[in-house]
C-alpha cells in the first residue's frame, strides 16, 4: 500500500517537472492567485466511518460541502488548485463532536470550447481525517466508541468554466475520489469511494 502511494507522488512529480515552462506565451500568464467558492453534493461508499445522514450500519451515504478555493496559473492551459473544505468539518464538530476534513491539491489543463467556456480537467491528491464512530453506529447513538483514522485521498476533477463579464467565471463539474483510511488506534482499514456535482465561482 505504501509503495502505490509512494508512486503516485513520483507521477506528480513527473507532472510538474514536465509542466510547459517555456514559450513566449508564459511570460505573458497573470500569475495573480484566483480565489474562489464552491458548493459540493453527492454520495460516498464507505466501509469505516458513520455517516451522519444514514441509519446504523450503512456503509456511506449522501456527502455535501462548501469549500474555498484558490487557482494558480503556470501556464495559459494549464494550472494548480487547492481546495480547502468549511462546511462540513464546522457543522460536524459543533453538532455532533466529529470531524471530517478532506483537503487535496489539483492539476488543471483547460482547453478553450469557445470564447467564454473552457473545459477543466485534471487528478488531484490530498488527505484526509477523520474523529468519530464508525458506520455500525447511527445519528442518535448515545456516547458512541470514537477514534482517529487519516490517509491518502486522489481525486479526479472534469468541469466546465463559464467566463462572465467583469472576469467572473461559473465551474460546473464533478469530483470523484478514492480514500484509504487507516485507524490509529489499531491495524484496521478503510475504503472510500465518492462523487459529487460541483458549482462555484472564482474571481
Amino acid at each position: 500500500m505504501v509503495k502505490r502511494y509512494l508512486l503516485l507522488v513520483v507521477l506528480f512529480s513527473i507532472l510538474f517537472g514536465a509542466l510547459p515552462l517555456s514559450g513566449s506565451n508564459l511570460n505573458a500568464v497573470d500569475r495573480t492567485p484566483v480565489f474562489g467558492f464552491k458548493l459540493m453534493a453527492g454520495g460516498r461508499y464507505d466501509d469505516m466511518r458513520m455517516c451522519v445522514a444514514s441509519p446504523a450500519g450503512a456503509k456511506g451515504g449522501p456527502v455535501a460541502d462548501i469549500l474555498l478555493f484558490m487557482r494558480f496559473k503556470l501556464s495559459p492551459h494549464f494550472g494548480l488548485s487547492i481546495s480547502v473544505p468549511v462546511f462540513r468539518p464546522i457543522l460536524f464538530g459543533a453538532a455532533f463532536g466529529m470531524l471530517q476534513y478532506e483537503s487535496d491539491v489539483a492539476l488543471e489543463w483547460s482547453f478553450p470550447v469557445s470564447h467564454s467556456v473552457d473545459f477543466v480537467t485534471g487528478p488531484g491528491i490530498g488527505i484526509s481525517y477523520h474523529y468519530g464512530p464508525d458506520y455500525t453506529v447511527g445519528p442518535d447513538d448515545v456516547n458512541p466508541e470514537k477514534f482517529f483514522a487519516l490517509g491518502p485521498m486522489i481525486s479526479y476533477y472534469a468541469a466546465f468554466d463559464f467566463r462572465w463579464p467583469k472576469k467572473y467565471a461559473t465551474r460546473v463539474g464533478i469530483h470523484l475520489y478514492h480514500i484509504s483510511l487507516f485507524r490509529t488506534d489499531e491495524s484496521d482499514y478503510g475504503m472510500v469511494f465518492g462523487g459529487a456535482l460541483e458549482v462555484g465561482m472564482h474571481f
